[in-house]
């Protein structure tokens, strides 16, 4: 099977770096470049965390641009209290890397990764879209060189850390507003689908008796995380284990016949006083939108049994 050729933007906190151990092990990806960006903590933290998850990963030949210190409009926002003061719940790595940034920024390192391609790739997204908004306000030629941006966020019932909005569109929802009107092919990995892509307590034992450095670094952080995620971890008051939801989102773009989803006319609500970061998601075709409109691959659900099947084989990877 040929290799699918990514980008991974991401703000490495806890479900970013259990997604980076996957996405950097299968055997299905190749990729051309990780960027960071402000999110679930500064920008400052992120690139050290994923610079650091690269060297740990064996991944060090992989370039990592560093990205947006700020959202596009607003004050950074971040996660700290969901996945601790060093985004990686008290985790420390063991030999810190030597590796340094790219000298450009993120947005101008996609650009040139795009360009260098002879097809369009495809942009893996697991933080706020301040760099892709950033790309594609500048430099806009990049929409021909994207195949589609596979995106943890947005929902169409539920909400975090809102009631209505997930993290990722609400830390900068000019971002993701900005970035869906371009219609750019945009897959929409959603909380109503990420939730059911659960990793339970007996799979996160499984994990441990891998004993190799990635698998016991997964475990130390989703113990953390299990802790200050504690209101998700929950099925009509049974514990049901954890939520990785950058990890599903990674698993899209390696197995797609895991997950359905629909098409939808979507857009991004900036401006609300209750209601700001809302995606919201035309499903009933209410709005009468035409097809060339309805450019977001909503996705809705997932097979839970061969995701944390697919995703513990490739853990063992690195024991082997």
């Amino acid at each position: 099977m040929e290799k699918i050729k990514v980008l991974i933007d991401c703000d490495t906190g806890i479900d970013d770096i259990v997604a980076l151990s996957y996405a950097l092990k299968t055997d299905r990806l190749e990729v051309l470049g990780v960027t960071t960006v402000c999110g679930n903590l500064p920008v400052d933290i992120t690139t050290y965390n994923t610079l650091n998850a690269l060297e740990l990963m064996g991944r060090t030949e992989i370039p990592l641009a560093k990205g947006a210190a700020t959202p596009l409009e607003r004050p950074l926002w971040d996660a700290a209290y969901i996945h601790g003061s060093n985004g990686l719940g008290g985790y420390e790595f063991a030999h810190k890397t030597e590796k340094q940034p790219e000298p450009q920024p993120a947005h101008e390192f996609i650009y040139s990764v795009l360009m260098a391609q002879p097809e369009p790739i495809t942009i893996i997204a697991l933080a706020p879209l301040t760099n892709i908004a950033l790309l594609l306000k500048q430099h806009p030629d990049a929409l021909t060189k994207i195949q589609r941006i596979v995106f943890m966020g947005g929902s169409l019932r539920t909400g975090n850390p809102t009631p209505v909005a997930t993290f990722n569109v609400l830390a900068d929802p000019e971002a993701a507003k900005y970035v869906i009107a371009t219609k750019v092919p945009f897959v929409m990995c959603s909380l109503d689908c990420t939730r059911g892509s659960f990793l339970t307590y007996d799979d996160l034992d499984k994990v441990a008796a891998l004993h190799n450095p990635v698998a016991d670094m997964v475990r130390t952080v989703t113990g953390f995380y299990i802790q200050t995620t504690k209101a998700e971890n929950t099925v009509d008051g049974q514990k049901k284990g954890i939520d990785i939801h950058d990890l599903c989102t990674v698993m899209y773009v390696t197995h797609p016949e895991l997950f359905e989803g629909e098409h939808y006319f979507a857009d991004v609500e900036t401006k609300g006083e209750l209601t700001t970061g809302f995606t919201l998601v035309d499903f009933e075709n209410n709005l009468k939108k035409p097809p060339e409109d309805k450019t977001v691959l909503f996705l809705k659900k997932v097979d839970r049994e061969k995701y944390v099947e697919y995703f513990l084989k490739v853990l063992a990877r690195y024991g082997a």
